[in-house]
């Protein structure tokens, strides 16, 4: 089909707008009104008990107020975007609870605009684009990270951002894209460089498409735009980089603590891969049940199993029905991140690559690299493309039935999302009340007014913590005192 169809037809809901504001509506409302005034244990208690002084350290590889003095992990990355946004949400009184709902929601809500303009980046309109927006900003991807660390979740949403600015910056001279390429780089890596650099893959790939196979530029006049990119990136994410390898020098291994590769790729088949799951701790179950309870959803509900495998059946037989431009290019990137995901699966058996990489994860720098289903975005994203000019070359075929194949698109996109609409986005075993209940402010009011030279010994330690009146993850005490802990 010729890149000029997936232009042509667009309904009045379609346009960018509507678009948009359907959009934001499902990004928001169904998490807004989900377990209202409860608060997720997501990512770090910190920075919904205090995030002024969780900046105030982060910015500080050494924190001698946790631990008897520790270098921290991780840490410095709270400084942008996730501690900021918390920090004003703060001042402005907004609830901790509401707060959180609208940084999961614009996760999902940015991803999706992304989508729609990386689609205009390549001249495309109408509903195909507001189908590849959802298609991939309601990616089941997201149960893997949504419930217990969203920030993981930053480069998902930055992939199609990234990849429109490095087209943007090969067509157009200057420094205003490279500039944005690299803030976007910036608000997504500074937590977890693993996710950043897999997503990377996507731009990389779109440097070989444009220069050697769709011949936009040569090699040379492309060497400028990439060389702004990469000075820029570079420059910009300095701070985090540096922090990192101090943490890997000086700090603890967290390596030695956390899983093996071959507990990751036990999870990652190529099967999972495909519908965007694959995560080894998203199927974790114990005596009490699934670690989150939205995973028996896609686990162990047989409709929603049969969707969740028909949903990428039929963006695959889009890619085989529709021809346009850049297909080429998205079909790459979708073997590229099952592959990359799927990694050494089966362990024993693995493919050439699988067996290289496997190798690769026995040294340190390897193993760092071990989460290799975080490359799934840049399968979902080709997928969300696949669906969205099937959307369209139907719709230019039948243009009486555009309405219906569009409509017919987003509510089976939605429907494999189905945990958010059900409000299991919020695990039941993973949230508190939105306050802390007075005696932990007593406490740490009276920590406070102790002897500031001794530090505040609790017991029983605890790394997990689990109270009466909810889970917060992270102990709370060091967030309620400015005791040294």
């Amino acid at each position: 089909m010729p890149d000029r169809q997936l232009r042509l037809g667009r309904p009045r809901w379609a346009r960018p707008r509507i678009g948009d504001l359907m959009l934001a509506v499902v990004s928001y409302v169904p998490l807004l009104l989900t377990h209202r005034g409860k608060l997720g244990a997501d990512t770090k208690a910190y920075l919904y008990l205090d995030p002024a002084k969780l900046m105030s350290r982060a910015a500080y590889l050494w924190d001698p107020s946790v631990g008897l003095g520790t270098v921290t992990h991780q840490n410095i990355g709270y400084l942008f975007p996730m501690g900021p946004y918390y920090w004003l949400m703060s001042a402005l009184r907004v609830p901790d609870w509401i707060a959180q709902r609208l940084w999961l929601g614009s996760i999902i809500f940015l991803a999706g605009l992304g989508v729609r303009y990386l689609m205009r980046t390549l001249k495309w309109e109408g509903p195909g684009v507001t189908v590849a927006s959802f298609a991939y900003a309601l990616s089941p991807y997201l149960l893997h990270y949504i419930y217990k660390h969203s920030v993981i979740l930053l480069p998902f949403t930055a992939l199609p951002w990234l990849i429109a600015f490095t087209a943007r910056s090969l067509r157009q001279p200057g420094w205003k894209h490279p500039a944005l390429f690299a803030l976007v780089a910036l608000a997504s890596g500074g937590i977890n460089a693993t996710s950043l650099i897999l997503v990377l893959i996507g731009p990389g790939l779109w440097l070989i498409h444009a220069i050697w196979v769709d011949r936009e530029l040569t090699f040379r006049a492309a060497l400028g735009p990439i060389a702004r990119i990469g000075v820029l990136g570079v420059v910009t994410s300095l701070w985090w980089v540096a922090g990192l390898l101090q943490q890997g020098g000086y700090g603890i291994n967290v390596l030695r603590f956390t899983e093996t590769y071959r507990t990751v790729s036990d999870a990652s088949t190529s099967a999972e891969v495909g519908r965007s799951l694959g995560y080894w701790f998203f199927y974790g179950i114990d005596t009490f049940g699934p670690w989150f309870k939205a995973a028996a959803t896609l686990t162990q509900s047989v409709p929603a199993l049969v969707l969740s495998f028909a949903v990428p059946i039929v963006c695959v037989v889009c890619a085989l029905w529709v021809r346009f431009r850049y297909r080429l290019y998205f079909v790459a990137m979708a073997l590229v991140g099952i592959v990359v995901s799927v990694g050494a699966h089966p362990w024993d058996d693995p493919s050439p690559y699988g067996a290289m990489f496997k190798a690769f994860t026995g040294t340190e720098s390897g193993l760092a690299l071990r989460s290799t289903p975080r490359a799934i975005p840049l399968l979902a994203l080709a997928l969300a493309t696949f669906l969205g000019a099937g959307v369209a070359a139907a719709s230019e075929r039948f243009p009486t039935r555009r309405l219906l194949f569009a409509v017919a698109a987003l509510v089976m996109v939605m429907t494999n999302m189905s945990p958010l609409f059900m409000g299991r986005m919020i695990d039941p075993f993973l949230e508190r009340p939105n306050d802390v209940p007075d005696y932990w402010h007593e406490v740490g009011d009276y920590l406070d007014g102790g002897d500031r030279s001794t530090r505040a010994l609790e017991i029983p330690g605890i790394e997990f913590a689990n109270y009466r009146w909810g889970d917060s993850v992270d102990p709370i005490t060091p967030g309620l005192t400015d005791r040294d802990y």
